[in-house]
This record gives C-alpha cells, structure tokens and sequence, in this order.
C-alpha cells in the first residue's frame, strides 16, 4: 500500500477517525466523536490519552502499539473464557461465588462469564484496535512517531477490523465489552454509562462511522 498516495491517506484518515471515536469519553463523547480532527488537534487531550496508558516517550508508544496489535486485552479475555467455557452452569456460578471479593481478576471474570455467549467470534479485539489507531495517531501528532508508521498501524488495524466484524454494531458490541473488561467492571458501567453514545455512532448521519464501511 503507498501510504503516500493522498487518496490512501484520506480512505486510511476516515477508519481512523471511525475507530478512534469509541474511544473517547464524558458527557461531550459524541460533539468530539463527530469531530475527530479537532480532537487529533488538541495536544492536551491527546497527551491525557498516552498517559492513560502510562505512554511517556516513543519508545513506550512503539511498545504499547504491537502489544495491542498482537497481543492486546484481549488475551487475557480469551484466557478467562476458555477456562470458563470448559465448566457446566452450575460449576461456572460456584467457581465464580467462590473468587475473591476485590480480586485482581474477579471483576474481570465476572465480565468474561457475562459475555461467554453474548459476543461475535472474535470477541473484544475491537477494544485493543480503536485504542491502537487512537494512541498511534496521538503518538504521530505529538511527535512520537513518524507519519508513515502511523498510517501502516493504521492500515493493519483497519485490515483486522474487517476481517473480524461483520459490521459496526458487532464492532461496537467488542469495544464496549473490552471497555468493561480492561476496567474490571462486573456490572457493565462502561455499556451502561454510553449506550446513547454507542447508538448514536450508529444512526446519526453525522457519526464518523457512516463515512466509510466496515465490509
């Protein structure tokens, strides 16, 4: 692919807008989903996102991004899940009565069992994509990284997206789940606090994720 080709840069700038804006956060989450480059613009909400992720220099950027690309959340998720799907209902309720009030991984297993049958094939990997394009782009605009590596982490990450949801709402449906999962949230705080958001990035002709197609 030649990232350099404009037309490829403008296709590659819409997916990344349309995934990056499930990332963002607060009352103003889709006034800023709708205008992603005004986002990408602002330096301060952009170092806020490196240092979510405990990002401080390019050296931890380049890290964190192939983690995310091969590795991700997401294993941990499928690791839970495999041990819960070998357990009969009645096992998999004692097992997790049984986990440790406060645990390091209880909420999390607590959001693995509740979406063992609830989730497309590939799970939450969407989590660990919209968070892979959003730190690159971030890194990118903030110095971290040169531009034509932002626009290959783009490519991959746009490239298993579609290979793995058939859709937008599946996509949503992953991201959502990873969220409460990397937050250890058993009671779904994450899907409950923006449901209104999710949907709007699917009906509203404004939304980023109207401006390009998942498949």
């Amino acid at each position: 692919m030649d990232y350099y080709d404009p037309e490829v840069r403008a296709q590659l700038a819409l997916y990344g807008h349309a995934m990056s804006s499930l990332c963002m956060k607060g009352q103003m989450a889709f006034a800023l989903a709708k205008n992603m480059q005004a986002v990408f613009e602002n330096k301060r909400r952009l170092q806020s996102a490196l240092e979510l992720w405990e990002i401080e220099n390019s050296a931890a950027l380049k890290s964190e991004l192939q983690w995310l690309l091969e590795t991700g959340v997401r294993k941990e998720f499928e690791d839970f899940q495999m041990l819960l799907s070998g357990l009969g209902d009645t096992e998999r309720r004692g097992y997790l009565k049984s986990l440790p009030s406060g645990g390091a991984h209880t909420g999390k297993q607590h959001v693995a069992a509740y979406y063992l049958t609830r989730l497309p094939a590939k799970g939450i990997a969407a989590f660990d994509y919209s968070w892979c394009v959003y730190l690159c782009c971030a890194g990118y605009r903030l110095g971290y990284l040169p531009e034509e590596d932002q626009w290959r982490i783009v490519a991959m990450c746009v490239r298993h997206a579609r290979i793995a949801y058939a859709s937008w709402k599946d996509y949503i449906i992953g991201f959502a789940a990873g969220a409460d999962f990397h937050q250890a949230s058993p009671s779904l705080d994450h899907v409950k606090k923006y449901k209104d958001f999710f949907v709007k990035l699917l009906t509203v002709p404004e939304s980023p994720l109207g401006q390009v197609n998942l498949r």
